[in-house]
């Protein structure tokens, strides 16, 4: 049993070193320019180590991307975490993943490549699993406090990350990432004054 940990603990430590080395290529130099030989070069490992974990390059980046938008939604998690009720949790959740476009790292990647390079429908699966599971949680604490009108939350919470998601290329491409933040923080708040609204409309 011993022996079987330390392999495996091995082989996590392996893959993690590849993943952590191949994650820095991709942000420095892109999908297309990055290299599994640098990568292995960089890793410290042979070719072999690098295809026992993952396919190809393709595998390699898509884990990557996994990776990250895990990262963004730890970043939606502890901001969410700091306010007190359903309101602010939503509110805060939309204005973590804003932040998030600021780091230059992520937005390469999640914002502007990830989708070109695995396609629509692997990105919208992605994003499945980790942003439109947190925005339903968020929207359904909201829905459950009376604060926005009951409708299905799934639906809800596409609709609202492809408001995030524009936002998010509007940030990353921008000249003054900055200033841009500020500014389709106001359109992302008038989304989210709207859905509220409709809690009490007739």
């Amino acid at each position: 049993m011993k022996v079987k940990r330390s392999r495996n603990a091995r082989a996590e430590s392996t893959r993690n070193t590849l993943l952590r080395h191949a994650r820095r290529l991709f942000t420095q130099k892109g999908y297309t320019e990055a290299s599994t030989d640098e990568v292995v070069r960089r890793a410290k490992v042979t070719k072999g180590a690098l295809y026992h974990h993952y396919a190809n390059k393709l595998d390699l980046y898509q884990a990557v991307v996994e990776d990250m938008e895990r990262e963004v939604v730890a970043r939606l998690e502890a901001a969410a975490a700091t306010c007190p009720g359903p309101g602010e949790r939503l509110r805060a959740t939309c204005g973590a993943y804003l932040d998030a476009c600021l780091d230059v790292n992520l937005a390469r990647v999640l914002v502007i490549e990830a989708p070109v390079v695995l396609g629509w429908k692997t990105w919208c699966d992605i994003a499945q699993e980790h942003e439109v599971a947190t925005l339903s949680r968020r929207l359904g604490e909201a829905v459950a406090a009376g604060i926005i009108r009951e409708q299905p939350l799934e639906t809800m919470a596409q609709v609202l990350l492809g408001a995030l998601n524009t936002a998010a290329r509007v940030i990353a491409t921008a000249p003054e990432p900055a200033a841009a933040r500020l500014q389709v923080e106001e359109t992302i708040e008038r989304l989210l004054n709207g859905l509220e609204s409709s809690a009490v409309s007739p």
